[in-house]
């Protein structure tokens, strides 16, 4: 063996270190301090026996450090939240079912001992667990590698239960994990990320090597090792996130994933008595997590983010632990409240803060109304080519996935023409609204307007188009509605109720005249895609407006319901509806007016009433006739 060849973080790791007995192997390790402990001893005199025994002290230290504080329980083996972000191999999935071997055949032994009774034996006994994982670890070779995930499961395997492990296995398990953690810190500078995901990104940039620096801490560079991953942590964390903690919506589709290696992070360093990061690092993971919360819906999920191995519930109660949130903030709350494992009557969390949050860099918006499991939840994206939204209903999912439409102008399909961007963003006592505008080809635009009530149950859904040349316009707006929910049209009206178990939506196409009418085009339809699809025209117009009003108010529900399209006038002149659209919904005593400006007037304009320069008006009627308004918009 060449004296030359050696092994430590931060210097390439010679390939022929991989074929090495395990005597060598241990020979060419290079220790951070020439004060020599055992392990260091034991390693230089290759004496593979007397390196177990130490080793299996040290872990011993580890598991007994990693039990310590309060949800180290919940965390012991969070590796298997990840589970599903792994690309599915069969060797990955056999390692993930030796390591589940070991995570039963441990829990049996600690209630055995808890006890004092002798249990059942159980399907395997330590001494197979670690046959078993000799048989798999001579599946990874230099072409075959271990990968990032599998790496991540051994090194909490070794902190877990290394000490359990027979002692020639342990040393195979621990030097195999050293090779590939001292090669991805060689390596980890010429590692291309573009093609990965964000949570992939994290985890072998940043989570790996901040957990490898504490588990190889006494080998030559792995402090640097694990202050480059503390780095790119704080990176990670900062690329993906607003200043105000809002995570970008490109990773919400895996953004549990994404907040698990954080939380894994966080959990490791408060192990080791190491912060990750600073307070301006730990102030905006607070923001975040108080961010996902707010978008939790009771349902069980973070709307918008797909359920994944771990429940989000659990995550985010440990997120919301490490980010230090006050156990008395209304996201610790209303997370306690919502423990699944408890049997729970109706509550309503008080809070001086609003719940509702939007970014225009992370593209996404949470309107809501208030802390319940009864809340509406209204949750929207628009980084892609259309926006996404979820609607939580008092607490039951209606609308989720991409809203859509389609327009024709004299015939001709016209489709998007550039990215969504936000208009306007007003979030205050009576109302979240959100205003989203798109560039079309031909000059036309589309603008989409999001409405939650905050002290009524309803949401406003609406499209305005906007041209400059006046022409026939035929419009269809495909709202998304949550499989497995029916639908059932009034039978002389166009609107349309939408019914799940335990709760009634009813909506309303206001821009569309009350009765049906084969002589008036326009409909209102759930598709066969569960799809609602409004669909409107307008002739020689230069523009057209498309409102819908969703409204599921428990003593409303069976109210007579009627609404009419209003004139709007301007100086004492009647207003096109290309120019200016105003409507009217009563359900039983309750009046709402809807009016948007599709032309700027030259002077205030008339409706119902109401004089305004205001571009949007939105507001119900009290009992003495007067506006109480939701929304003005300038």
């Amino acid at each position: 063996m060449e004296e030359n060849v050696s092994i430590e973080f931060g210097q390439s790791v010679p390939q022929q270190l991989f074929s090495l007995s395990d005597e060598e192997f241990l020979q060419t390790i290079q220790w951070k301090s020439k004060r020599a402990g055992e392990l260091c001893k034991a390693a230089q005199a290759g004496d593979v026996n007397r390196f177990s025994r130490a080793l299996c002290i040290h872990l011993k230290e580890v598991t007994k450090q990693k039990k310590q504080g309060k949800h180290a329980a919940e965390m012991l083996w969070a590796s298997l939240w990840s589970e599903e972000a792994e690309e599915g191999t069969c060797r990955s999935s056999d390692l993930i079912s030796l390591v589940k071997s070991g995570i039963e055949l441990s829990n049996k032994s600690c209630k055995s001992s808890k006890n004092g009774k002798r249990k059942k034996s159980p399907e395997l006994s330590w001494d197979e667990v670690s046959r078993l994982l000799v048989g798999w670890l001579d599946q990874v070779t230099i072409s075959e590698p271990l990968r990032p995930y599998e790496l991540l499961l051994l090194t909490e395997l070794l902190e877990n239960v290394g000490f359990r492990l027979a002692p020639s296995t342990l040393v195979r398990v621990w030097r195999h994990s050293l090779f590939a953690a001292a090669s991805l810190c060689f390596n980890l500078e010429e590692t291309d990320f573009s093609e990965i995901s964000e949570d992939q990104v994290i985890l072998v940039s940043a989570e790996l090597p901040w957990r490898s620096g504490f588990l190889f801490s006494e080998i030559s560079g792995a402090k640097n090792f694990r202050q480059l991953g503390q780095q790119n942590l704080r990176d990670c964390f900062f690329d993906r996130t607003d200043t105000d903690g809002t995570p970008h919506a490109d990773i919400l589709p895996r953004l549990d994933f994404w907040l698990a290696a954080l939380t894994r992070s966080l959990f490791i360093g408060r192990v080791w008595g190491k912060s990750v990061w600073d307070q301006e690092a730990q102030d905006r993971f607070q923001w975040l997590v108080e961010t996902l919360v707010s978008a939790y819906a009771c349902s069980g999920k973070i709307a918008l983010c797909s359920n994944h191995t771990v429940e989000h519930h659990d995550l985010l109660t440990l997120a919301a632990y490490f980010a230090d949130l006050a156990g008395r903030s209304a996201e610790r709350l209303y997370l306690k409240s919502l423990d699944s494992g408890k049997k729970r009557s109706r509550f309503f969390i008080q809070s001086d803060e609003q719940p509702s949050n939007q970014s225009d860099w992370s593209e996404w918006a949470v309107l809501r109304n208030y802390w319940s499991d009864a809340s509406n939840l209204l949750v929207v994206t628009w980084n892609g080519d259309l926006p996404v939204l979820s609607l939580s209903a008092m607490g039951k999912l209606l609308f989720e996935g991409c809203w859509d439409f389609s327009l024709t102008v004299d015939g001709k399909a016209v489709s998007g023409d550039g990215d969504w961007s936000i208009l306007c963003w007003n979030s205050d006592e009576d109302a979240d609204y959100l205003e989203l505008h798109m560039e079309l080809e031909s000059g036309h635009k589309l603008e989409r307007q999001i409405l939650l009530a905050r002290n009524q149950h309803f949401a406003l859904f609406s499209d305005i188009v906007t041209g400059s040349e006046p022409a026939n316009l035929e419009y269809r707006s495909f709202v998304p509605v949550v499989p497995g929910i029916t639908g059932s049209l009034n039978g002389e009206t166009h609107e349309l109720m939408l019914k799940t178990k335990g709760l009634s939506a009813r909506v309303f196409p206001i821009g569309l005249p009350q009765e049906r009418d084969f002589f008036q085009p326009g409909s209102l339809t759930l598709n066969d895609q569960s799809q609602l699809v409004l669909h409107q025209q307008a002739t020689e117009a230069n523009g057209l407006y498309a409102p819908l009003i969703i409204d599921w108010e428990p003593e409303l529900k069976r109210k007579a319901a009627d609404w009419a399209s209003l004139t709007v006038s301007e100086a004492g002149k009647i207003s096109g509806r290309d120019e200016a659209s105003g409507h009217r919904l009563r359900i039983g005593a309750h009046q709402l007016l809807v009016y948007r400006s599709l032309k700027k007037g030259e002077t205030s304009r008339a409706v119902l009433g109401q004089n305004t320069n205001y571009e949007s008006v939105i507001g119900r009627f009290d009992t003495n006739g007067d506006l109480s308004p939701l929304l003005f918009v300038e």
